[in-house]
């Protein structure tokens, strides 16, 4: 099954990417949210030719992420908020045009039911993976709800390891994968994730990583040689009080430093602490668990669907190690959603490795030994993103080092041109759209083209209460409350 995943994901890639930057760029990170359609018992006639079918619901194609000046223009720009993508790593690429995805599927629904003309809109019922069904709670918007169809599955591919706590070799025993023969072709493990004892916290065996930003901004501390991580919590007292009365005063206890945030020598090669003013964007295992605490929907959809959509599976191709790839993307959040009130719950999906691999004819290790499945050097700033609504088998070209999408495909002359569909304004404004079918009171308008970040978590927190309060418990779990905030990231 894991291979089946791994195919029908590269054959997207290769379907939509252009021969010549796949040719020129052999070394790069693909990912991608896969639906697949299991067998269901009194289905119609006409929707059993899907049966084990896996079908690309979004995908993803990049490295890089926008610098940190670029982010403090957006940020104080209050007319361009949410235009600019400003991760471009596979693995945010995909979930984002997974989100489109489904966005355009509820909208081809709610059209459907509105319309007198049966053929008003593009049919997606025979392989749309959401249907309509009751809903349970009064205050949904017209009673419209929406829910994963019982024969759907999702599932999430990465050609490598997603960067940071996934490619930590450390803290864990690490064994050679061994492949169940005995599975059919449309089945995958289940096998129980064990709880992981935290024996090294301190270390950082669970911490937050950011990815490495070579241009933000050092301190005045960093400039003259000092540790900011040591700076920033160990201040010197603001003013020096006579000794004899310095003794009458109560001895205050040195809180010691952990080891992990003292420096980031330790991390893995591209990535960084929070606390140490070298990133600005969480790793992509950082955020993955954050996929498998809150859900792969978003904070928009939430009010029309009956339950968050989780990944059943991750499949990864290069650096997989079972072990480090479970800390990383799901059991370091251990304890979230132990309620049994809670509908969002820590998510633990089947993890799997393929042998099938994006340069069949292997990756450069930087010793210059070439092996299957090893290090890769990713040189191009160009990403892309397909979806299947997207009315064209032609990928999206984004430009990394802006986050706008490029019409000119070439290294040299990138001609920037506008925001993408699946960037946050792109996102919101369907979404709005979608809500506004629902008979949902917005009270907001998008047609200035202008959005701040203040607006947008303001209705975030409106329209989808349940997600952000489940949003804000996530951020006070033990491991995740050094999450970087949108605001604190750009402040210099």
């Amino acid at each position: 099954f894991a291979n089946r995943i791994a195919t029908v994901s590269l054959d997207a890639y290769k379907s939509a990417v252009p021969k010549s930057h796949r040719d020129a760029m052999k070394q790069t990170c693909v990912a991608a949210i896969v639906a697949h359609y299991s067998k269901r018992c009194n289905q119609s006639e006409e929707n059993k030719n899907v049966d084990g079918q896996l079908r690309v619901l979004g995908l993803g194609v990049g490295t890089k992420f926008i610098s940190h000046d670029v982010l403090v223009d957006e940020q104080n720009n209050e007319a361009c908020y949410g235009k600019r993508i400003r991760d471009c790593h596979a693995e945010v690429l995909a979930r984002r045009a997974f989100r489109r995805q489904i966005a355009l599927e509820i909208l081809a629904d709610l059209r459907r039911n509105c319309s007198s003309d049966s053929k008003a809109e593009i049919d997606y019922d025979k392989q749309s993976i959401i249907e309509r069904v009751k809903c349970k709670n009064d205050d949904t918007q017209k009673n419209i709800c929406f829910r994963l169809k019982p024969n759907v599955t999702i599932h999430f591919y990465a050609s490598s390891a997603p960067c940071g706590n996934a490619t930590l070799k450390k803290f864990v025993k690490m064994e050679k994968e061994i492949f169940d023969t005995s599975l059919g072709q449309d089945d995958w493990p289940q096998i129980e994730h064990i709880p992981i004892g935290a024996h090294s916290l301190r270390l950082g065996q669970f911490a937050l990583l950011v990815k490495k930003d070579a241009s933000a901004p050092a301190s005045q501390d960093e400039e003259n040689g000092i540790d900011v991580s040591v700076s920033k919590q160990q201040q010197p007292p603001s003013n020096i009080c006579d000794p004899a009365e310095s003794e009458q005063q109560p001895k205050k206890k040195k809180t010691k430093i952990w080891p992990c945030r003292e420096d980031d020598a330790w991390c893995p090669p591209s990535c960084s602490i929070t606390n140490y003013n070298k990133g600005t964007i969480h790793s992509c295992s950082d955020k993955i668990c954050r996929w498998n605490c809150i859900g792969l929907q978003g904070s928009f959809l939430m009010p029309l669907l009956e339950a968050p959509m989780y990944m059943t599976t991750l499949t990864v191709g290069r650096k997989f190690s079972r072990a480090i790839c479970q800390r990383a993307v799901c059991c370091r959040a251990e304890g979230f959603g132990d309620s049994s009130n809670d509908v969002y719950k820590l998510n633990h999906p089947a993890l799997m490795e393929t042998n099938v691999y994006l340069d069949e004819s292997g990756t450069h290790q930087m010793e210059g030994v070439k092996t299957i499945g090893g290090d890769a050097s990713f040189e191009s700033n160009l990403c892309w993103v397909w979806w299947p609504g997207k009315g064209s088998n032609d990928a999206d070209c984004i430009d990394g080092r802006t986050g706008l999408v490029s019409t000119n495909s070439s290294e040299d002359n990138v001609q920037k041109a506008s925001y993408s569909d699946i960037s946050t304004y792109s996102l919101l404004k369907i979404n709005m759209e979608i809500l506004c079918l629902c008979g949902a009171p917005l009270q907001v308008s998008l047609t200035d083209e202008k959005l701040s970040l203040p607006e947008l978590r303001k209705l975030k927190r409106r329209l989808s209460a349940q997600y952000e309060s489940a949003k804000d418990t996530f951020l006070r779990h033990r491991v995740f409350r050094d999450w970087c905030y949108r605001e604190s990231r750009v402040q210099i």
